[in-house]
């Protein structure tokens, strides 16, 4: 069996696009749960009606400042989370990393996942 590349190791998704598309996911949700329209929405955040409906199709990454505005808007807090990762060494040993939290109070152990054959 050939050991993965530590370089070729699978990464997270963190194309524009896609952080665009969950973006959009979440604006309309929360759209949708208040039962407001585009146009009701764009008003409450001094934005145009085509602006909601760009970024609720995905079509445009919102600024940190949009971002803050929606969350305001719909009395959440915004939270920006580097997720753990996990990853594989050439001789098979993989582990994980923990991600960033905004609560010092919150600690993750570093957690090693050993490969077939390694003793613990």
């Amino acid at each position: 069996m050939n050991a993965i590349p530590h370089h070729a190791a699978r990464r997270p998704s963190n194309d524009s696009a896609a952080l665009a598309a969950q973006c959009a996911r979440q604006l309309l949700e929360l759209r949708a749960h208040r039962a407001e329209t585009q146009k009701q929405l764009a008003a409450r955040l001094g934005m145009t009606e085509s602006m909601i409906s760009r970024l609720e199709r995905g079509d445009h990454v919102p600024s940190l400042k949009t971002l803050c505005r929606i969350a305001d808007a719909f009395g959440r807090r915004l939270d920006i989370v580097f997720h753990e990762h996990a990853h594989v060494h050439p001789d098979g040993t993989r582990h994980t990393h923990p991600h960033l939290h905004p609560d010092p109070a919150h600690r993750h152990q570093h957690r090693h996942q050993h490969g077939p054959g390694d003793e613990e």
